[in-house]
């Protein structure tokens, strides 16, 4: 008799943690700390996503070249056309960081637009559909790719003309080197490459253009907690990645997600992007 009062007694405080588990869960805030090799994460439970929460940011390359990230001019048009038909806002990245730290609903669908690499087509080709349009760009470029005098290159002359008219210049490295595989090596050597494709690639561009570089593009999209740790150190407001999917503005991460756009995508599939 004594062990079913004591099997009982163990059933109702059983049921009695249950409830209150349930009822702590559902009113406490959506986010839960983690610790995961040493490092606190802040992991986001259930939350209203909608397209007016979620800021996509496209990704483009070249204009009129070769490769799978090169677009024709027409096709690009037809993208703009696409979001000045479809209400599309069009946003700096300093708008979407703005919002991120401070959020709340956009009144309506909005994408941020960005290139890597500084191609020639960017001056002779976006910088007039810019022109035409007058949606802000953010183009992210590595300095060895950049010229004082060329003919077949993007010069610093060019680069302070596209400031000038909506087309905002931020870092993408030096060389364009894979700065994952670098913080691998863990060699001298690498660190020091590491400094000069983070640190000194900011300030060659900030000298040439009298301006402050506030974001870094990872080149290839590849990086890794210490290289998140590096930019950081280095002032960079932001970084950017090519992982796949929107931005969340009730989330302020500090690597930004950005969508790769190729030239076999078809117009229905940009549509549904930003859509």
């Amino acid at each position: 008799m004594k062990s079913s009062y004591i099997l009982i007694l163990l059933l109702c405080l059983f049921i009695v943690c249950l409830s209150v588990s349930y009822l702590i869960n559902i009113n406490k805030d959506q986010s839960e700390p983690i610790l995961e090799n040493g490092i606190f994460w802040m992991v986001k439970g259930n939350e209203s996503i909608n397209r007016f929460v979620t800021t996509p940011i496209l990704l483009y390359h070249n204009i009129d070249g070769e490769g799978i990230y090169s677009l024709q001019l027409d096709t690009l048009k037809s993208h703009f056309e696409l979001f000045k038909n479809s209400n599309i806002r069009i946003i700096e990245l300093s708008d979407l960081v703005s919002i991120l730290e401070n959020p709340h609903p956009f009144p309506e669908k909005a994408i941020a637009i960005s290139f890597d690499d500084g191609f020639l087509s960017m001056y002779t080709k976006l910088l007039p559909l810019i022109s035409e349009y007058g949606y802000p760009t953010t183009l992210f470029v590595y300095t060895d790719n950049i010229y004082h005098r060329a003919k077949r290159n993007l010069t610093w002359k060019h680069l302070r003309e596209l400031e000038q008219n909506g087309i905002r210049v931020e870092c993408h490295s030096i060389s364009h080197a894979d700065l994952d595989a670098l913080s691998k090596e863990g060699t001298r050597e690498a660190r020091k490459k590491l400094f000069e494709e983070i640190y000194l690639s900011k300030r060659i561009i900030e000298l040439y253009l009298k301006k402050r570089i506030k974001y870094f593009a990872f080149p290839y999209g590849r990086y890794n907690i210490e290289i998140i740790g590096l930019c950081k150190d280095s002032g960079y407001e932001r970084v950017f990645s090519t992982d796949f999917g929107s931005n969340v503005i009730t989330r302020d991460n500090y690597c930004l997600r950005r969508t790769h756009i190729k030239r076999t995508h078809q117009l229905r599939y940009i549509e549904a992007l930003v859509k």
